[in-house]
């Protein structure tokens, strides 16, 4: 497969939070379009587990969707983090939580077709509480706990909850480790 030619970018937005381009672009085809392109930060995902074995989870509004939904900790890579510095710090931030290991356990475009976002996912073991939230003023989250891995999974999968397909593709990945 070929790569489509970019013939020209436009920065529309830039932000801490959403960058946004406009390319023209040639495709194989030598047909011309525009193509939008979400050119934000990576995000760090935190599959936490605590000492006792529950799962930390998160009840968080979110303005895109307009909903609450139930999710794993998440949150943009600063500039010059690495995406486990992310997740430990995200860890802390949204649930008062430090973890006694750190594990990368994949990766995934958040969505492919317009935009080089990257979410990077990580297993967090025997996390203990280490603080309080410190949460930003646009977040909104309470923190709970599923009784174990499959408590979770039921929950996050079942049709009347309300998750990001983040939250879905980290049960995928830590599966494999729990």
């Amino acid at each position: 497969m070929k790569k489509f030619k970019i013939l020209s970018k436009e920065k529309l937005i830039e932000s801490q939070y959403c960058s946004v381009e406009k390319h023209i672009v040639e495709f194989p085809d030598g047909g011309k379009g525009e193509w939008f392109v979400n050119t934000s930060a990576d995000a760090a995902i935190v599959v936490p587990i605590t000492t006792e074995g529950k799962v930390i989870l998160q009840r968080s509004y979110k303005h895109g969707s307009g909903k609450e939904i139930i999710e794993f900790c998440a949150g943009i890579i600063d500039p010059g983090e690495t995406p486990e510095v992310a997740a430990e710090r995200e860890l802390q931030e949204e649930t008062g939580f430090a973890a006694e290991s750190l594990e990368e356990i994949g990766e995934v475009f958040a969505n492919p077709t317009g935009s080089s976002m990257k979410y990077h996912f990580f297993l967090a073991r025997n996390c203990a509480l280490n603080g309080e939230q410190d949460l930003d003023p646009s977040e909104q989250i309470e923190v709970f706990f599923a009784e174990d891995w499959a408590s979770a999974v039921e929950l996050l999968t079942d049709s009347n909850t309300i998750t990001s397909s983040a939250t879905i593709a980290g049960i995928g990945f830590a599966a494999k480790y729990l």
